[in-house]
């Protein structure tokens, strides 16, 4: 999608995943005009393959429900655009939302850009990105079909991603650097029952090497605290799944964060700053799950509709069931 299509918004959205599309959802209708700025459309819930715990909902693929997120929105006008943002201005008593192709005027803002993919951060991952280092499974998983994968991580996503490949690749290598799991006890059963993934516990990957002249990933070098010498873990791709990382180093002296670079909100999903709401995972809300980012995506779109009635010195009897459009 290319430029807005105007250039003033009652409510600018930053961030395309679970918050941000609720809060388009809500903030629409109540028919305000509302445009989604995104990298992509979902976020990490996107690439989530398998989801069994959002409420009403059985069983549904992360970017299945997403795009569902999306449409409801869009049915109600809501306007999205492809682009990064890179700052927020105060401009009197609206704000000014830049990116690298255009800028827009903003009433209220919401900040529900979720987080980033964490790096290992060792020797041969940055150069091997995307030539069999990857950081999503949901993404890259029909490249690997009938071939070996390593999975690094020792969480929810990590267990996630190597059942996901227990049902395509040959092979399957989970590297944890803990003694355990820490994650939900389904997950773990689900993994441990199939019978091509193999973990290795105790262990810290210590470089990714690429196949020489080649330019692709070879193996992965680990090293187990129980032996004395480095192992060698042939492999056709590997998977970072180490937890994510808050990018707000733009938004700095915007709006407070706390030493994690976390939005500090209040239970309003206000920032220090009237007009400027956060949502989601970008947040200090402790429990980064997906129910929870659209919940609170939801009532910062309420917010924002309270603050610009009393900017304009209204009054609402506004009902948001039953309405059709």
């Amino acid at each position: 999608m290319g430029n807005p299509k105007e250039q003033s918004y009652d409510f600018v959205i930053v961030g395309g995943g679970a918050a941000g599309l609720a809060a388009a959802l809500y903030a629409s209708r109540r028919e305000m005009k509302t445009l989604i700025i995104s990298q992509d459309v979902g976020g990490q819930a996107a690439t989530t393959p398998d989801i069994e715990n959002y409420p009403g909902i059985d069983f549904i693929h992360g970017a299945t429900l997403m795009d569902k997120f999306k449409k409801q929105a869009e049915k109600y006008s809501s306007e999205f655009v492809f682009e990064t943002v890179d700052k927020i201005t105060k401009e009197d008593d609206f704000f000014m939302v830049h990116t690298n192709t255009f800028s827009v005027k903003a009433e209220t803002v919401l900040l529900a850009f979720g987080l980033s993919h964490r790096h290992l951060g060792v020797p041969g991952e940055e150069e091997l990105a995307g030539k069999g280092v990857s950081y999503c499974a949901t993404c890259d998983s029909p490249l690997y079909k009938g071939k070996n994968v390593v999975v690094v991580g020792g969480g929810n996503s990590a267990m996630d991603s190597a059942i996901l490949f227990s049902k395509i690749a040959k092979e399957v290598t989970v590297i944890n650097k803990n003694a355990e799991f820490r994650g939900e006890s389904v997950l773990m059963e689900k993994m441990h029952a199939a019978e091509n993934v193999k973990v290795i516990f105790n262990a810290d990957t210590k470089r990714i090497v690429d196949k020489p002249g080649k330019g692709i990933v070879s193996h992965i070098v680990v090293q187990e605290s129980e032996k004395k010498d480095e192992t060698e873990i042939p492999t056709d791709g590997i998977f970072v799944e180490i937890g994510f990382t808050v990018n707000a180093d733009w938004i700095m002296g915007l709006v407070d964060t706390d030493e994690r670079k976390q939005i500090k909100i209040n239970t309003n999903c206000e920032t220090n700053v009237p007009g400027i709401f956060a949502a989601g995972d970008v947040t200090t809300v402790e429990y980064k799950q997906i129910v929870i980012s659209a919940g609170e995506g939801a009532k910062a779109a309420l917010q924002a509709h309270k603050y610009l009635l009393k900017k304009s010195g209204k009054r609402s009897a506004f009902i948001d069931w039953g309405k059709k459009k």
